[in-house]
């Protein structure tokens, strides 16, 4: 018998930043509801620490924004602009946030650049 393995995982999406069409901003978009799903937890803790209530809600937006199956890239990419302007405004504290506020704040403007405005 001949048994061929499968490999199952997520794809990875990637395009030119600065090009936007439907299809390449709806990529973005999913791009930001996958780093979402697997950084939430993270995400938040850090939101909540630098904002409070405030980091709390935008992080919900977020969330509600990026709930369905085709996510509206330009009210995800304002989603994600508030949280990195959150991020990027806040004091960088000198405690157990301090890396976690740097990585998440340096992927958002990642994920920001790659959204319409």
């Amino acid at each position: 018998m001949n048994h061929k393995i499968m490999q199952v995982g997520i794809p990875r999406f990637r395009f030119q930043a600065g090009r936007f069409n439907g299809s390449s901003a709806l990529i973005a978009a999913l791009n930001a509801q996958d780093f979402l799903r697997r950084h939430g937890n993270s995400l938040s803790e850090v939101l909540h620490a630098v904002g409070g209530n405030g980091g709390l809600d935008l992080f919900c937006k977020a969330d509600r924004l990026m709930d369905g199956l085709c996510p509206d890239p330009r009210s995800v990419g304002e989603a994600i602009r508030d949280m990195r302007d959150l991020l990027a405004k806040a004091d960088a504290p000198e405690d157990r946030h301090a890396a976690s506020l740097r990585w998440h704040g340096a992927r958002l403007t990642d994920l920001a650049a790659s959204l319409p405005r």
